[in-house]
């Protein structure tokens, strides 16, 4: 019988020594044998079927068959499962008041179970309710997502998505105004609790006047005198608001109340506060201290006759912040005295 070396058969067969060994160890060459660290192999023995090749290719198409038919399985399992409502509130997180509306609306049309009446849900009412909330998540209402449902073509439904961006924007520049104002009603509560009491000679702003009333407790003039001239989404009524007194050395004379402005009307004349140089102060009184104006023109003159200041006779009280509290409010005031 004729051998050949692992290197001579290597050659022969186009792969290395180095395998033809491992063939030899693991057995799989008939009739080799090992002379010191040399194998020696028939010359009529053929070459090993590569495993590694053969296995990685059975597996391959043994994997692709499993799992087309475990997705499969998937598939059949999820598409032809029954869910009822609290399946629906557990999974997807719709409670089951919001159901019954989405039913009630007409947004979704569950089956009933023949004798129970239960709700049943199938695959696609569970994919409908993902999508509802995927509209529900940019600021639709149920009423506005059945409209959607609704549209007859794709121009009709790419309105109403613009019709919502845009009511989207405005809802956000009305939030950004709520929050200026409420960060300028802090600034001012942060400034008044440090500086209570505290004078200070400032410019006061130009206000327009829009209307007059008696005093802040004539409501029964509030419908055409105040709310008339307010942006009612916007503008509160105590902010657009200033009480005006009138005073001598004496004492105060008289008061009133002024709906005011910070820009003049394009319709009509407006009388502008009396401003300009100023003292500045700010106090903190709830609204049933009727000692307030008292305690105020005692205060204001001993500061005038410190400084050999003069007032022009007018005082303009602005509430600017109020705390609410169960049996009587208050409230920050902002106090602009005119100075000669």
């Amino acid at each position: 019988m004729e051998y050949l070396t692992a290197i001579e058969i290597s050659k022969a067969w186009n792969i290395s020594s180095r395998m033809v060994a491992y063939y030899c160890e693991t057995g799989r060459i008939e009739g080799a044998v090992k002379k010191g660290k040399t194998w020696f192999i028939p010359s009529y023995a053929e070459k090993p079927a590569d495993k590694r090749h053969l296995k990685k290719k059975v597996k391959t198409a043994a994997d692709n068959i499993m799992q087309t038919e475990l997705v499969a399985e998937m598939e059949k399992t999820d598409t032809d499962a029954v869910y009822h409502t609290r399946d629906v509130s557990h999974h997807l997180g719709f409670t089951r008041e919001t159901l019954r509306y989405y039913e009630e609306i007409g947004l979704i049309s569950p089956k009933r179970e023949k004798y129970s009446q239960y709700r049943e849900f199938d695959f696609y009412d569970m994919s409908h309710l993902m999508a509802i909330d995927f509209y529900r998540k940019r600021g639709f209402t149920p009423i506005q997502i059945k409209n959607l449902l609704e549209a007859d073509n794709r121009q009709e439904y790419e309105e109403i998505l613009g019709e919502q961006m845009d009511a989207l924007k405005n809802e956000l520049e009305c939030l950004q105004g709520m929050l200026r104002q409420l960060e300028k009603a802090y600034d001012f509560y942060d400034y008044a609790t440090a500086n209570i009491g505290r004078f200070e000679v400032r410019t006061m702003p130009a206000y327009y006047v829009r209307e007059s009333i008696d005093s802040i407790s004539s409501f029964q003039e509030y419908r055409e005198k105040v709310l008339n001239y307010l942006n009612l989404d916007s503008e509160d009524i105590l902010s657009n608001m200033v009480r005006a007194i009138t005073f001598d050395g004496t004492g105060y004379k008289g008061s009133g109340m002024y709906i005011v402005m910070q820009h003049p009307s394009d319709n009509k004349e407006n009388l502008l506060l009396e401003g300009g140089r100023c003292l500045y102060t700010t106090l903190i009184a709830d609204n049933n201290d009727n000692t307030l104006m008292e305690k105020m023109f005692v205060l204001c003159h001993r500061w005038a006759e410190e400084h050999q200041e003069a007032f022009r006779g007018v005082v303009y009280i602005f509430i600017r912040f109020v705390v609410l509290e169960e049996q009587t409010d208050e409230n920050y005031y902002e106090v602009w005295i005119p100075l000669k």
